[in-house]
């Protein structure tokens, strides 16, 4: 993978474990995520967001600052005040 490469774990894998070598995810900063619920929709959509066919800016609907991560987890768990995604902007202030 590339230097800050994403790696997708797409469904449910067919093994219990799965193993990486943690140096070298830390050495790349490589980010690692679980996709649920993709029905095989995650390349279409992918494709759809890389051609700009898609405005994906438009799910986030909530922002927070750094100091307000505890409200934006508390926000998305209870799927409260219509929203959809909450992003925490690094930098912002309250």
């Amino acid at each position: 993978m590339k230097f800050g490469g994403r790696l997708l774990i797409i469904g449910i894998p067919s093994t219990e474990r799965l193993s990486f070598i943690a140096d070298r995810i830390r050495r790349h900063e490589l980010l690692l995520q679980n996709v649920r619920r993709q029905n095989r929709n995650v390349e279409e959509a992918i494709q759809l967001v890389a051609e700009k066919k898609l405005d994906v800016a438009r799910l986030v609907t909530h922002h927070f600052p750094p100091a307000n991560v505890a409200d934006a987890f508390d926000l998305v768990s209870s799927y409260s005040d219509g929203v959809i995604k909450a992003m925490i902007i690094m930098g912002a202030t309250a």
